[in-house]
């Protein structure tokens, strides 16, 4: 038996990095997986590995930054399996982060574009979980932070300011249905190398990050998963409305 057995969980972001780790995660212990992503094909490809490996999934196309889009997404889920057990948001807008620079010099554009993704479109699907969540007794909700929000770097400010908005809104849901049996937990990354990351990131950030980090290492994507997979799970049932940092130590500041 799996930690997830009869359990349905969405992963909004799940084609690639992080969220394909949790995906596999997930599925590898019971969990019927619905992996959305803007890359249908990587969402599909995701779904392939957990069928071949004897699990139970779904890919479907969906786009963060779009409210009918999220809302079929988890439709999509219910119509397939009959509940909605659990909700990642992981997805967001990576073409954001080059104009997001300091407060004169971010505009309206990018500013738009970094809460319509990061923070808009989590109210948007936790909006459109929360009452099949409540159909079946409750469900628990993880979205994506990050630890910039809390180190008040000259840079990123609009990305900063919503993921604080996240952290905001985590615990307001916590707060207002909890008593339902609704959790709502965020994880707050530090450095994670996924694959595009690896790609993207010059070796002089890497060796930065690296150096402000108390463990040994930079984060991999099975170590958010691994975080995932406990707050999805029930060995949580009693954490509610909580930040956790995933960073490997990193100082903040």
């Amino acid at each position: 038996m799996g930690r997830f057995d009869d359990k349905v969980i969405i992963v909004a972001g799940g084609g690639a990095g992080t969220g394909e780790a949790t995906a596999l995660r997930l599925a590898s212990e019971g969990a019927t997986v619905v992996v959305g992503d803007i890359r249908l094909a990587r969402a599909e490809a995701v779904v392939d590995r957990i069928l071949s490996a004897g699990g139970t999934a779904r890919a479907v196309h969906f786009d963060m930054g779009d409210d009918a889009s999220i809302r079929a997404l988890v439709a999509t889920g219910f119509d397939a399996y009959g509940r909605i057990d659990g909700l990642h948001n992981i997805a967001g807008n990576p073409t954001a982060q080059a104009g997001d620079k300091d407060v004169t010099a971010t505009d309206d554009e990018t500013w738009n574009a970094q809460f319509n993704s990061h923070l808009l479109g989590y109210a948007r699907s936790c909006r459109a979980a929360i009452p099949y969540m409540l159909r079946n007794g409750g469900g628990s909700i993880i979205n994506t932070s990050s630890a910039s929000c809390r180190s008040a770097a000259p840079v990123r400010v609009a990305y900063s300011a919503v993921k604080s908005g996240v952290e905001t809104m985590t615990r307001s849901i916590a707060s207002a249905w909890g008593k339902q049996g609704i959790r709502c937990n965020a994880i707050a990354y530090g450095v994670v190398l996924t694959e595009n990351a690896k790609a993207e990131l010059p070796p002089s950030f890497i060796a930065e990050a690296l150096e402000h980090t108390w463990s040994p290492r930079l984060g991999d994507p099975e170590d958010i998963a691994a975080a995932a997979a406990f707050l999805l799970s029930d060995e949580s049932s009693w954490i509610n409305g909580q930040v956790l940092d995933v960073n490997g130590g990193r100082l903040l500041g």
